[in-house]
């Protein structure tokens, strides 16, 4: 296991503090909820939250103001260590209306962690889904079912096209339990134009079944929101108007978008562009972007891996 950098962890810290100097409380006018937690349990900024608990060492809570338990929850980690983190949701422990969070280290161990999370509701221009240890559809998005391809693979199904949209995908508990293992969710463009490709990995590459997760399928219509789509080289394939993407050094991308990002919280997860299998594991993390309207993306190979800076596809959103 690679010893976690005090620097970096400053360096986390710092990025804390000088996004809650910089950005307000998204406005009330805004549907989505969430929120971005700094690695002490501090509120940086969200929309619709009522109270963060740092309950222990990479444990929290986030509490928002109304009952969020048929939602689905997906969340990302920021650059913190010299390791990346994953971040791992469930149902709230403390009431219905939180989401329960752990952020750990690629062994396994619980560490305090700076994250971004999201909860789909249904809204207009989301889609969502939650699937249980047994392959089977817990709650989602009216009239979706789900189609377990084979050991480690999925196929979720919506009554609407989702061919434009962003899939943004997180291990999670279908329930309020824990999620003990650091396992992967990684998305991909589904056999048809209304599903959702999933592969779920172990923490070396393989293909596993047992690793419920969390969907949240987000398109250019939906409200305060701004999604890419992003080829391995940086490009876009498709996204929000106005919102452009490039590969800065490898494994490192900036989000572009026409608005501050600063009170917004950014989710990104490591897919393909189309229907290719996303053959490479890897973590993807945010990282400070080099303006307010934009946020940085980095990918690194998984830990088991070397856990480098690498070149890969994804899909993110930032969501306002």
């Amino acid at each position: 296991m690679k010893t976690l950098s005090i620097q970096n962890l400053l360096l986390g810290m710092a990025f804390a503090v000088v996004a809650a100097l910089v950005a307000p409380t998204a406005s009330a006018a805004s549907p989505n909820l969430f929120a971005s937690v700094a690695l002490n349990g501090t509120l940086v900024n969200g929309n619709g939250v009522s109270t963060v608990t740092h309950i222990g060492t990479g444990r929290y809570e986030v509490t928002f103001d109304q009952d969020v338990s048929s939602c689905a929850y997906v969340s990302t980690t920021h650059n913190a260590y010299t390791q990346a983190l994953q971040s791992f949701t469930a149902g709230g422990h403390l009431s219905s209306n939180g989401v329960y969070l752990e952020t750990k280290n690629q062994g396994g161990g619980l560490t305090d962690g700076p994250f971004d999370l999201a909860v789909a509701c249904g809204l207009t221009g989301w889609e969502f889904a939650v699937v249980g240890y047994t392959a089977n559809l817990v709650r989602s998005s009216p009239g979706a079912t789900l189609t377990h391809l084979s050991t480690g693979r999925y196929d979720v199904n919506f009554t609407t096209a989702v061919g434009g949209c962003a899939y943004l995908a997180t291990v999670g508990d279908p329930g309020n339990a824990l999620v003990f293992n650091p396992n992967g969710v990684y998305t991909g463009s589904g056999s048809a134009t209304t599903s959702v490709y999933i592969e779920t990995k172990n923490t070396g590459g393989g293909l596993s079944d047992g690793i419920p997760f969390h969907l949240a399928v987000v398109c250019p219509n939906a409200v305060s929101t701004h999604i890419l789509v992003v080829r391995d080289t940086g490009l876009a394939k498709r996204g929000s108007g106005l919102t452009s993407s490039y590969n800065a050094s490898t494994g490192n991308y900036v989000f572009d978008t026409s608005v501050s990002l600063a009170p917004c919280t950014v989710i990104g997860t490591r897919g393909s562009v189309d229907k290719s299998v996303p053959f490479s594991p890897a973590t993807v993390e945010i990282t400070l972007g080099p303006a307010l309207n934009t946020s940085g993306i980095q990918v690194r190979n998984l830990l088991f891996f070397g856990g480098g800076l690498f070149n890969q596809a994804f899909h993110a959103a930032g969501i306002c």
